[in-house]
């Protein structure tokens, strides 16, 4: 080495010197490995979380309140509709009100008889929630208080005997009335907002609550406009639909997301503060390797010195050395981490989607990590006296 050399010629000797170590630099790598790929991955899985939250609200919306009605006493007390709908015309930020009552109760296909949630809704309802006929058709106004009823998929599948499948046509028993199917929903998403598990429920026409369900919706979902204030809204139509006997609790789509989102920063900080541990651990064992190799090429260092290696050049050809050897860990552990992360999200169910800002940030604090505990390792082969380094052998 001479004080005139390249940077690309430090590098490539930096590479060379670390092969030379062999076994005692792979030991090193692993540990700047395991804290890179931690970073990572743990970062990412923040960031698809955040994005599996918003799935959650894909369907309703961010713009959405959901109102329940909570008893306070022994008797099954549900929402005034008179009333709920005269609060939602006296707020100008209030869209559109699709009520539902919701009960659980025995539902009998045949031979086959399970319990199951019962959801009576309006037929604005398939637009709100989502909900696509497999087989069959919707509920529509010409179901208005008619026996008809759709059923989820997954319940259809629980109510269906060999060689007797749930079809349209059908007919069912929930409670004491008779239903006729006439269609089978596809699959739906469970949303935040939903009080209703689609997949798993009976759902009938809401002018047929009151056979099965009650007199009165037990919840409803308001669509409000993007520009209203949900807080404002919400605690007004709780001070209008409370009565003696009823509570009314009011969950806002937005707050949920800033709930959720901020419970997933906390977490992905905590695991981030884990990751940043293991690579500080990985960290010492580069100083580790770093000072074994000033000891071991004591006769180097003096040999560099007197032929014109100033300690500036010694403590900067050490600290390349620590440096490639973090930032070479740094990448492997970046790409460990996002396969990780792939293997995480298929196993979970979850979309796979590569936050491209969090890529840099292994590599980059394995090399700042590299750099800090290289750095006494260089100054001490700076130190080396050139003539008791070539007299040491």
């Amino acid at each position: 080495m001479t004080t005139n050399a390249a940077p690309t010629a430090l590098f490539v000797e930096a590479l060379d010197n670390l092969k030379g170590q062999g076994r005692r630099s792979l030991l090193a790598l692993l540990g700047v490995v395991i804290g890179s790929g931690a970073i990572v991955a743990l970062l990412n899985l923040g960031h698809m979380a955040q994005l599996e939250t918003l799935k959650r609200f894909r369907q309703t919306g961010v713009d959405m309140l959901q109102v329940v009605a909570q008893p306070t006493g022994a008797e099954p007390v549900g929402l005034d509709l008179g009333a709920l709908k005269a609060a939602a015309a006296s707020e100008p930020g209030v869209v559109r009100v699709t009520p539902l009552a919701t009960a659980r109760l025995p539902v009998r296909a045949g031979a086959r008889q399970l319990d199951a949630m019962v959801a009576a809704v309006p037929p604005a309802m398939a637009e709100v929630a989502g909900l696509r006929a497999a087989t069959g058709r919707l509920l529509g106004p010409i179901d208005d208080c008619g026996a008809a009823a759709l059923v989820g998929a997954r319940l259809a599948g629980d109510l269906s005997g060999p060689g007797s499948a749930l079809a349209p046509g059908a007919l069912i028993t929930v409670g004491d009335y008779g239903f006729t199917v006439v269609g089978l929903l596809r699959p739906v998403p469970m949303e935040a907002l939903s009080p209703v598990d689609y997949d798993q429920a009976v759902v009938i026409p809401l002018a047929c609550a009151r056979r099965v369900a009650g007199p009165d919706p037990t919840a409803a979902l308001i669509r409000l406009r993007l520009d209203a204030d949900p807080e404002a809204v919400g605690r007004r139509l709780t001070t209008r639909l409370s009565r003696p006997g009823l509570g009314v609790q009011v969950r806002d789509a937005r707050a949920m997301i800033r709930a959720m989102n901020a419970q997933a920063a906390v977490h992905s900080r905590l695991l981030t503060a884990i990751g940043a541990i293991s690579l500080l651990v990985g960290g010492i064992g580069v100083m580790n390797v770093m000072l074994m190799t000033v000891m071991e090429r004591r006769r180097e260092i003096g040999l560099r010195a007197a032929i014109g290696a100033t300690p500036s050049d010694i403590r900067l050809m050490f600290l390349i050395e620590g440096v490639v050897l973090s930032l070479s860990g740094g990448a492997l552990g970046a790409a460990l981490g996002v396969a990780a992360t792939a293997m995480i999200a298929k196993m979970s169910g979850w979309t796979f989607d590569l936050a491209l800002w969090v890529l840099p940030l292994g590599p980059g604090m394995a090399a700042v990590v590299g750099l800090i505990f290289s750095l006494y390792p260089a100054i001490t082969a700076s130190r080396v006296h050139p003539i008791e380094a070539l007299r040491a052998d």
